[in-house]
């Protein structure tokens, strides 16, 4: 595994973290 694999996986993991953060902010804001 090289320093590119590892980078394509931050940004996918990033990725994910993003959009999980935007569903439960979603939903906070829909309960408001």
């Amino acid at each position: 595994m090289n320093g590119d694999d590892m980078s394509v996986v931050v940004f996918i993991v990033l990725t994910v973290a993003i959009f999980a953060l935007l569903g439960l902010v979603q939903k906070l804001v829909e309960r408001l």
